[in-house]
C-alpha cells in the first residue's frame, strides 16, 4: 500500500508516495524501528526557504533518522491519522 504525504527533515520538504506495510496504518510504519529507510516513490524535493521544487525522482529511500515531522496527504489516511 502507499500513503502521499509531506515529510520534514532540516534541509527540505519532500513530496511523495511512502510505501507501508499492506494493511497497516502510516503511523504503524513510522513505528517500526528495524527499517532505517523509508521508500518513498513519485518523489519532489522542496527548498525550505524558496518552497520551490529542486529535485524529482521515481524513487527515493528516506533516512528516518533525517525525518523531522510527516503529515499525510490523502484524505483516508489523514483521517484515521489524526
Amino acid at each position: 500500500d502507499k500513503v502521499r504525504v509531506m515529510v520534514y527533515t532540516l534541509i527540505c520538504r519532500i513530496e511523495g508516495d511512502l510505501h507501508i506495510i499492506p494493511e497497516s496504518r502510516l503511523t504503524d510504519m513510522l513505528n517500526v524501528k528495524t527499517k532505517d529507510f523509508l521508500p518513498m516513490t513519485d518523489v519532489k524535493f522542496y527548498d525550505l526557504k524558496e518552497d520551490k521544487v529542486f529535485y524529482e525522482t521515481n524513487y527515493a529511500a528516506v533516512n528516518r533518522d533525517s525525518v523531522i515531522a510527516v503529515f499525510p496527504l490523502d484524505g483516508e489516511e489523514r483521517k484515521n491519522f489524526i
